[in-house]
């Protein structure tokens, strides 16, 4: 397993090139953040950073967010990740650098969050897992989490593209039946697949088909209105959190849900605006009310 390092503190100089532009934060749709609450989101941030003023306005939404971890893909620059996280005040961060096309995989995680152990998996297995899973071993509130951070194959050029994605999916439960076995687990990420396709298409039926061990907690999000999918320009939803069934009670309480976060609401010109600066993926939340 290839090692991860936690994201060493340098001092790192950047000349903010943002444009004179304020969010509109009057009115929060987040629901994220309550302390009694374990809080994950997964966010592609396409080809971080996409805008010479990404970096500005991540440094005004992720506190909004309030997530306890959040798991990001598509992080095309490490200087940049390292300095987005030497300016957040509550958040340290990891990033892989082993991924192709150099989209690593990445993670932020609050000062609620002991982080045990980081490492990678699959990364002798190109074929399915272009950008190897990044796992982290965490505890938060005396409770031991693994979070399995994702970023599938892409396209629909042809059945490959769909054959990889389902092979990512089997490998990973082979992966947590081997080595977590009765461990809380959340897969999450950007899976580039939708999930209410018919079976004989679904690259996801191996975890649907396992409903007692396996839950896909944007299911409802799935099935819902395209006003809450994550990728709106599709439009389809392609960012999922799955957990295991050491957390269904936790999901079932209480408190616990799960939420598409339309953070183009904050600014001016909506969607078209957060587009330009951010991604165009919509972050994906889920809040796990644990029992005391």
């Amino acid at each position: 397993m290839t090692r991860i390092l936690i994201v060493p503190f340098l001092v790192i100089f950047i000349i903010s090139c943002a444009e004179d532009k304020e969010l509109d934060t009057s009115n929060s749709n987040i629901n994220l953040g309550a302390d009694s609450t374990f809080d994950i989101v997964t966010w592609n941030i396409e080809n971080f950073p996409k805008h010479s003023s990404t970096i500005d306005y991540l440094l005004e939404l992720i506190p909004l967010i309030e997530a306890d971890i959040i798991a990001l893909q598509e992080m095309d620059s490490e200087i940049d990740f390292q300095y987005l996280v030497r300016q957040l005040e509550n958040y340290g961060g990891m990033i892989t650098n082993s991924a192709s096309y150099n989209i690593n995989l990445a993670l932020l995680y609050s000062n609620n969050i002991d982080v045990e152990d980081t490492y990678e998996i699959f990364t002798d297995d190109w074929w399915s897992f272009p950008r190897s899973p990044l796992v982290a071993q965490v505890h938060w509130n005396g409770k031991e989490i693994f979070v399995i951070n994702n970023h599938f194959k892409a396209n629909e050029s042809g059945t490959e593209d769909e054959a990889r994605r389902k092979s990512a999916s089997e490998n990973l439960e082979d992966y947590i039946n081997e080595y977590l076995p009765n461990k809380n687990v959340i897969i999450l990420g950007d899976l580039n697949d939708e999930l209410n396709e018919d079976a004989n298409e679904n690259v996801f039926q191996n975890f649907i088909n396992a409903p007692t061990y396996f839950q896909f907690t944007d299911m409802d999000i799935a099935l819902g209105s395209e006003s809450y999918w994550s990728y709106p320009t599709w439009p389809s939803h392609l960012d999922h959190i799955l957990i295991t069934n050491e957390l269904f009670d936790e999901f079932e309480n209480e408190g616990s849900f799960v939420q598409t976060i339309r953070l183009e609401e904050y600014f001016d010109n909506g969607w078209t605006e957060y587009e330009k600066y951010i991604s165009d993926h919509r972050p994906v939340g889920l809040s796990l009310k644990f029992n005391p």
